[in-house]
């Protein structure tokens, strides 16, 4: 399918069918004709107002409500441009590099938004608030937006940043085209469905979420707070779409009215898969393991239990991503996982590492960037958390490396099961029970940290990057808070270090600066006041010295960057430290020995100077995320 534009199927189910509902919010219900006025306008109001350079440019959306996005969304497909979806509670410095990433030329968002999305550069901003009326009274709808640019950019989507820093990804209104019919060919979507999005506006997910809804003429439901299996039941949902993650939440409940639910953004265990089916009593009712990258527009491969030659043994230990989209391919090159987009082209590099076991669907196996070094071998993570996903006292598992110091062990979090005793499970101990046998000896945890949940990013996928920073072996920490062992073993390295150091300078001042701490010439009470200000040095270089030994894990636990706190914590040392050798050097100088004075000032004070202003930017940069995270 090719040669046309994505919001043109949506157009011409807004002129087939006008009063159907095509939107339902949480205070809201928009039928079709009203939606496509509505983005007409905006679209309309973009073209006038928006000054962008031409047809195809990148216009960023950042609003806080999912049906304000799909709005904006089709209103800058109309105007001929593509759209990327800003997360608005991405912490700004994060969201002027996503701006940057995606060359927005103009951004539609909110004027409580402005502050966040404003990076000090040339941007023509839309304001959904404060520009309501001018957009109301915008000309009509651009219709012929799509034949001005045929098959051109449609969106700019950003990838979940599993594996690292999220990036960027052209689509265009093929490869948009092509996902819809071979989504359309596997999930069947009619104008009778009600299709519930759960993901996030700004992921890829949300995008095959209402195009699959809104191009086959269904209702769009966008709920604005955590789904329930009642609510799903009560607003007679029959098609979901949702992440592993919201999907297990709903274990407990049946869901009559779903006649296909459909799970995506990150694999889902086959146990997992075979209890959601059971809670699907409809007949011909299906659960949908579904799996693509950003950069085949999330259309990749799709999984049912039926794909399957036989029985598997452990369905706790396999999570298949089955078989390829119609029109797609699936591939595994050294192990690698590589997928053909939709309209075809050439396959893509996932990162992710799977096996096929003859003709059966394709099994997914990890992620290669997951995997970590120990003792100079590298341990497969994916191996030891699928072998513990049978312990009966575990609901999810992630297995790294020690991330804080050594690198040198690996660490569990866990988040125990329900039915788990409290405070007694998982330990260490009963990991290693659990393991033998089924791992080497040297892939077995050597500590755990219990969290009330894993973190998860926008798309519901782990973010591994926000674990705690992992104790020291043995130690146990509950929901994800340093532990007294651990707070209590740095204290005791942090002073053994420090009083070592202090004492060390205090000895060797008179060594290595003769002279510099002679106060016998100078008169009471100035002598005090200088015998201090050298105790206050020592004490000084101490500190710093004790920062140096634990101060990088303690920083790490409030940043999101480890190159930019490594130098923080380098700079910090530097600031305390300095004021020892500094001061006893200046003593010893002559206030007219020019070169010798000027040496000491770009030795020392022009370093200070750039210390601290690495520590400002620390904080700077950091503060979004310690806001964030400690919410």
């Amino acid at each position: 399918m090719t040669g046309g534009s994505i919001h043109q199927l949506f157009e011409e189910q807004a002129r087939r069918t006008p009063d159907h509902t095509a939107v339902i919010t949480d205070s809201d219900q928009i039928g079709y004709e009203r939606l496509d006025a509505e983005a007409g306008r905006l679209a309309a109001y973009l073209a006038s107002n928006a000054g962008l350079s031409d047809s195809g440019s990148t216009v960023a959306i950042c609003a806080r409500r999912p049906a304000e996005v799909l709005v904006a969304i089709l209103a800058v497909l109309k105007a001929g441009h593509a759209y990327a979806v800003l997360d608005p509670d991405t912490p700004a410095q994060e969201q002027h590099r996503l701006l940057g990433l995606t060359r927005a030329e103009a951004v539609i968002t909110d004027a409580s938004l402005l502050p966040r999305v404003d990076d000090g550069r040339d941007r023509t901003a839309i304001c959904l608030d404060t520009d309501a009326t001018a957009i109301a009274h915008a000309g009509p709808a651009l219709r012929d937006a799509g034949e001005r640019a045929p098959g051109g950019p449609a969106a700019v989507l950003l990838t979940a940043g599993t594996t690292g820093r999220r990036v960027a990804v052209s689509t265009g209104h093929d490869r948009l085209l092509a996902a819809y019919a071979a989504w359309s060919e596997v999930y069947g979507v009619s104008p009778e469905d009600r299709v519930l999005v759960t993901a996030p506006p700004a992921t890829t997910e949300f995008t095959g979420g209402w195009i699959r809804a809104l191009c086959s003429g269904a209702t769009l439901m966008l709920p604005e707070r955590p789904v329930t299996a009642g609510r799903i039941t009560a607003e007679r949902v029959t098609v979901a779409d949702m992440s592993p993650a919201t999907a297990t939440r709903l274990l407990d409940e049946e869901l009559p009215s779903l006649r296909l639910l459909a799970v995506g953004g990150a694999p889902l265990r086959l146990d997992e898969h075979l209890r959601l089916q059971a809670l699907l009593p409809a007949t011909g009712a299906r659960v949908l393991s579904v799996y693509g990258t950003a950069e085949v527009a999330g259309c990749g491969t799709w999984f049912e239990p039926e794909q399957l030659p036989g029985p598997v043994a452990n369905p706790e230990r396999a999570a298949y991503l089955g078989l390829p989209f119609p029109g797609c391919a699936a591939e595994l090159r050294k192990g690698r996982i590589w997928l053909t987009p939709p309209e075809g082209g050439d396959a893509v590099p996932t990162e992710d590492v799977g096996r096929r076991q003859g003709e059966g669907p394709l099994e997914f196996r990890g992620r290669a960037a997951d995997r970590v070094m120990i003792d100079g071998r590298t341990v497969d993570t994916y191996r030891v958390e699928t072998a513990l996903a049978g312990h009966p006292h575990i609901q999810d598992v992630v297995i790294t490396g020690d991330r804080g110091r050594t690198g040198s062990r690996l660490i569990a979090f866990v988040v125990p099961s329900a039915g788990a005793p409290f405070g007694a499970a998982p330990e260490a101990a009963s990991l290693r029970a659990g393991l033998t046998g089924l791992v080497p000896a040297g892939d077995v945890p050597a500590a755990v940290v219990r969290l009330s949940e894993l973190p998860t990013n926008a798309a519901g996928k782990v973010n591994r990057e926000k674990l705690p920073l992992p104790p020291v072996p043995g130690a146990v920490r509950a929901n994800g808070k340093s532990g007294s062992g651990e707070d209590a073993t740095e204290g005791a390295i942090a002073a053994v270090v420090g009083v070592g150091a202090g004492f060390l300078a205090a000895v060797l001042t008179g060594v290595i600066f003769p002279g510099s701490t002679d106060v016998s010439g100078v008169p009471a009470p100035w002598n005090a006041l200088f015998v201090l200000l050298y105790l206050a040095e020592w004490l000084a270089f101490a500190v710093g010295m004790g920062f140096l030994a634990v101060g990088r894990g303690v920083m790490l636990r409030r940043s999101e960057s480890r190159g930019l706190t490594t130098a923080a914590h380098l700079a910090i040392v530097y600031l305390l430290v300095a004021w020892w050798p500094q001061d006893n050097l200046y003593r010893l100088t002559a206030k007219t020995d020019w070169p010798r004075q000027a040496a000491l000032v770009y030795a020392f004070n022009v370093p200070l100077m750039i210390a601290a202003l690495i520590v400002l930017i620390w904080v700077v940069a950091s503060l979004p995320a310690i806001r964030q995270r400690d919410r």
